[in-house]
């Protein structure tokens, strides 16, 4: 019976022993696997999102009828005149009552982001302007309002306003300009 006693606890030493050298590093494979697979399923899931907002995007892009895209391009300049935006930007201060302290040309904005460099869509060239004015509530209210109004595309980037004495305010502002990278032929515009 020892011998039979014997046997068994070896067989079972055995088993134990495939156990732990086969069986438990194919369970912990597994395991990596499973978390591979919900990892995997995490991020599939996010660029679905992100498809999803890309294609709603392009959808209202598509929708912008050609007639609106022709007029745009009509009204976006090919090149920017530094000294016409400078010009207009003094007679705009003027027409709001603010004291025109200056507009300077910073120069053409270079950097582009990496979706610009990988988009297919033309992007615009930038150019940056910067000016000081100072007036009261009202007439800096009034210059936002005129710039809205202008004959180029600008953007503000950029404005610190800060109170002077005797009610008045001092405005420093960062502004962008836009021009068209391809010009539009005569032929294409339409009036």
């Amino acid at each position: 019976m020892s011998k039979n006693l014997f046997i068994h606890v070896a067989m079972i030493a055995i088993s134990i022993g495939i156990i732990l050298t086969f069986v438990q590093p194919t369970f912990s494979e597994i395991g990596e696997v499973q978390n591979d697979i919900s990892v995997y399923q995490t991020e599939q899931k996010k660029v679905s999102e992100v498809n999803g907002r890309l294609d709603s995007l392009i959808s209202v892009l598509d929708g912008v009828p050609t007639d609106d895209t022709r007029r745009l391009l009509t009204y976006m300049p090919d090149e920017v005149d530094t000294i016409s935006v400078v010009r207009d930007l003094s007679i705009i201060s003027n027409q709001a009552g603010v004291a025109f302290i200056s507009a300077v040309s910073v120069g053409q904005n270079t950097e582009t982001d990496q979706d610009e460099k990988t988009s297919q869509f033309i992007q615009p060239k930038e150019f940056l302007f910067s000016r000081s004015v100072v007036g009261t509530y009202d007439q800096i209210k009034n210059l936002f309002a005129l710039i809205e109004q202008n004959n180029y595309p600008i953007e503000l980037q950029t404005a610190v306003i800060q109170k002077k004495d005797e009610g008045l305010l001092s405005m420093e502002a960062s502004l962008s300009v836009y021009a068209h990278e391809n010009s539009v032929s005569s032929e294409e515009i339409v009036f």
